[in-house]
């Protein structure tokens, strides 16, 4: 069951049906909570521009994709010190996750937080 429901969001999601992702994920989350499934979760409010329902699905989650999109959510609601902080290398993983997108994400969380940091 767990794998149709995750057929079936990829499927909406490649349709931008983001409304419909977000309900079956909700139903998946629901019934098979993991990591993974919040993580799909929260690729589904993103994609359909809800960062803050992603920031907070994805808030104290230890898998490099999740730290990765907790970051983005974090860029999004200008929330530059919590994106670094989820993209610096910890104990658990000594690499910025995901690779490339990671390090171009913590360029930017440097760049528009730079600004932020040299007004005060």
């Amino acid at each position: 069951m767990e794998a149709i429901l995750t057929d079936c969001i990829r499927n909406s999601l490649q349709h931008l049906m983001y409304r419909n992702a977000i309900f079956m994920c909700e139903r998946l989350c629901a019934e098979f909570p993991s990591e993974k499934n919040m993580q799909l979760l929260a690729s589904c409010y993103l994609q359909n521009n809800q960062a803050h329902c992603a920031y907070h699905i994805l808030k104290g989650t230890h898998m490099p994709q999740c730290r990765y999109l907790f970051a983005l959510s974090c860029f999004q609601m200008d929330l530059m010190n919590e994106a670094e902080a989820a993209l610096s290398p910890n104990e658990s993983s000594s690499e910025v996750p995901n690779g490339a997108a990671g390090h171009y994400l913590l360029g930017l969380v440097y760049s528009c937080g730079w600004g932020n940091r040299k007004k005060k």
